[in-house]
């Protein structure tokens, strides 16, 4: 997703008209623990690992997005390819809307075979 929609997501996360999911504080894994920590670090890790979503009650796996182009995105997911992850989950809302971006931006850059 691109860094100005992912902001807006985050506003309204601020704001509590997106929802928000705040029992994730109360009993936290191990994880979610290391990745509140890094929020330290600042708003975005890597070249596009946006954290700024747990800081306002996206918990659990809605706590970081990818953001930036389909390139960026795609340069960064081979990266970590590279270093052995071989599953990822991608998934943001409106979902239908959302795949289909993937599917025709993303996925192409990722295996070339795909049209």
């Amino acid at each position: 997703m691109r860094r100005a929609v992912a902001e807006a997501k985050v506003a309204k996360l601020a704001e509590g008209t997106s929802g928000r999911w705040n029992d994730h504080r109360q009993s936290i894994a191990v994880g979610q623990k290391r990745l509140f920590d890094l929020q330290s670090l600042g708003d975005v890790l890597d070249d596009n690992l946006y954290i700024v979503p747990g800081k306002f009650g996206a918990g659990g796996a809605g706590t970081t997005w990818p953001v930036g182009s389909a390139e960026e995105v795609a340069r960064s997911l081979k990266r970590y390819r590279d270093l052995g992850i071989t599953k990822f989950i991608l998934s943001d809302t409106p979902y239908l809307t959302e795949i289909v971006r993937q599917r025709k931006d993303l996925l192409p850059l990722l295996n070339p075979g795909i049209r």
